[in-house]
């Protein structure tokens, strides 16, 4: 037992024996199996105050259970299912973190991934929990390879790194809308540069080649053509070929 653990197990003990002399009454003792179902009830019937509760319960008052880490898992399913992700995410860490070798550690850690993601924004907003979605699967494709999670993590992945690169893009845009034709060039390379597997990413190359024609600067124009043809060619519209029509 943990020293946290066994921290708020005497002040549940406190609280218990408090309530029972201002009351004259004592709580009545549920034995584990009849506490777990209850609380396997409740998260079934999606009552997550109620799961959360009786889940919180049970590891204060059985922590050596042969159930323990599954209740943690589920007590931070109830804060998931209550849309309670920053709280759900950092149990879950912790639950992996825990128990990095437990039966739990890559089903906790994908759902510290799934948290982050339902907590990303608009582009228009800050992307820190963007971010953290993207650091979270990353952490499990590095430390569970093997988990059956893995498909589902790189899904998100891949949906979490194409809107960062979105945002840097949008942000491009703002400037290029206003002519600031600079900014915007700088915005468009940090998106080819740092998302270069994006969607984004010869998006932003063809807009820097219109930035730099705006701007007569001709060398980089060409250079950029020319990278956007070596790097995307599948995104370069080629030019049509002359009609051979009458020709002798």
């Amino acid at each position: 037992m943990t020293k946290r653990h066994a921290t708020l197990r005497m002040l549940l003990a406190v609280v218990i024996a408090l309530s029972a002399c201002a009351g004259g009454s004592t709580v009545k003792k549920v034995e584990p199996n009849a506490l777990w179902q209850q609380a396997m009830d409740g998260l079934a019937a999606g009552k997550w105050t109620e799961a959360t509760r009786l889940f919180e319960r049970f590891t204060l008052e059985f922590p050596t259970d042969s159930r323990y880490q599954e209740a943690r898992y589920h007590l931070s399913e109830a804060r998931f299912g209550a849309k309670e992700y920053i709280t759900a995410a950092t149990e879950f860490a912790r639950l992996s973190s825990d128990f990095p070798a437990g039966p739990f550690a890559d089903d906790a850690q994908f759902k510290v991934c799934e948290s982050y993601q339902r907590l990303s924004p608009d582009i228009e907003l800050d992307q820190e929990y963007t971010q953290g979605a993207v650091d979270h699967c990353q952490v499990l494709l590095s430390y569970f390879p093997a988990s059956e999670f893995v498909p589902r993590a790189t899904a998100i992945l891949a949906e979490m790194t194409d809107k960062l690169a979105h945002k840097l893009y949008w942000t491009g845009d703002y400037y290029f809308r206003r002519k600031a034709y600079d900014p915007a060039i700088m915005y468009y390379e940090l998106v080819a540069k740092t998302y270069p597997i994006s969607a984004y990413a010869p998006r932003a190359l063809n807009r820097m080649v219109d930035a730099y024609k705006i701007l007569g600067y001709d060398t980089e124009e060409a250079a950029t053509r020319a990278r956007l043809l070596k790097d995307y060619p599948e995104s370069v519209t080629p030019k049509p070929k002359p009609d051979s029509v009458g020709r002798r």
